[in-house]
């Protein structure tokens, strides 16, 4: 009699582990995120790597992780890509080897059945893509494709959407309301494709972020009126206000390139430059106009600056 050996395999939720982040109080995200955040994170390889979302440890000044087995260890952010709004972090000690395999984002298609992994439940919730769509922030954030996903998962932050083959292509960013085809409102999520940092881990595991130029920052919050782009918020500190724009300013054009959506005002200010680049708007200040010309530079090396205030 013969036998065959048949690998063993170990169960893809053991590659699920939770986050606890503390933020000192004087963080400029405090306010807006919180001094303790919680969420999931999903091990990519056998030595340790981590996807989470980037918000759930941006300026945390400690990091824990957990297995499902109760062991914690703390851990370190390697990198936080702003672009994609992943960030990659690691235990200082060995949480195990499981890990989970990546896939493309063509492998998730609308109507697809899919499962999203967290770490409070040990079996995946069922769901189903309901739309893959871009997506605009109003923190100088653009997705060209993004998953939304139906029904809620209330515990997104940092889960795992899973394809039906079971790698992981999603990482659990926002809860939203979906417009569905008769104009009624839906709760889902949106999930961001992991496609965006795994062919780079190596690279931002040694750099901190992603290779080549850096998107110039300006440090905004911006909301979208009636197709007006009004600055609702600030960063101290940052391009814009240091070059005098205010919130209620409404940011009329580019280098005299008219914008009146978020997603193309984002893509015409990348278009314009890199990191470092001054680049001139034309703002509505009330009835009247100013052109100011904003010294950008990228958002990475901001948030470190600031850290490095924070502790120091």
């Amino acid at each position: 009699m013969s036998a065959t050996i048949i690998p063993f395999e170990l169960p893809k939720n053991e590659a699920v582990m939770s986050v606890r982040s503390l933020i000192p109080e004087t963080a400029m995200t405090a306010e807006m995120l919180g001094t303790e955040r919680n969420s999931h994170a999903l091990q990519v390889s056998p030595d340790g790597l981590m996807l989470t979302v980037g918000y759930s440890v941006m300026e945390a000044s400690e990091i824990w992780i957990s297995n499902r087995k109760g062991q914690t260890s703390e851990g370190i952010i390697l990198a936080h890509d702003y672009d994609s709004g992943i960030a990659l972090i690691r235990p200082t000690a060995s949480l195990g080897s499981a890990f989970l395999e990546t896939d493309a984002a063509s492998t998730v298609n609308i109507g697809d059945r899919i499962s999203i992994v967290t770490s409070e439940n040990s079996k995946a919730m069922d769901s189903a893509v309901f739309a893959k769509e871009e997506y605009a922030g109003r923190w100088e954030y653009l997705l060209d494709e993004a998953f939304y996903t139906v029904p809620l998962c209330e515990h997104w932050s940092g889960a795992g959407l899973l394809n039906k083959e079971g790698k992981l292509c999603g990482i659990g960013s926002l809860a939203l309301g979906l417009k569905g085809p008769t104009g009624d409102i839906v709760p889902g999520n949106l999930f961001i494709p992991t496609e965006l940092v795994i062919p780079y881990l190596d690279y931002m595991s040694e750099n901190g972020q992603k290779p080549g130029p850096q998107r110039p920052w300006l440090g905004t919050l911006l909301e979208e009126y009636d197709a007006e782009l009004c600055v609702v918020g600030l960063y101290m500190g940052a391009p814009a206000a240091n070059a005098g724009i205010r919130t209620g300013d409404v940011i009329l054009s580019v280098a005299s390139q008219p914008v009146s959506s978020m997603a193309g005002f984002f893509r015409t200010l990348w278009h314009y430059g890199q990191a470092g680049s001054r680049i001139p708007l034309t703002l509505k200040d009330g009835e009247s106009t100013k052109e100011v010309i904003l010294d950008t530079i990228d958002r990475n090396s901001f948030f470190i600056q600031q850290s490095h205030n924070m502790f120091n």
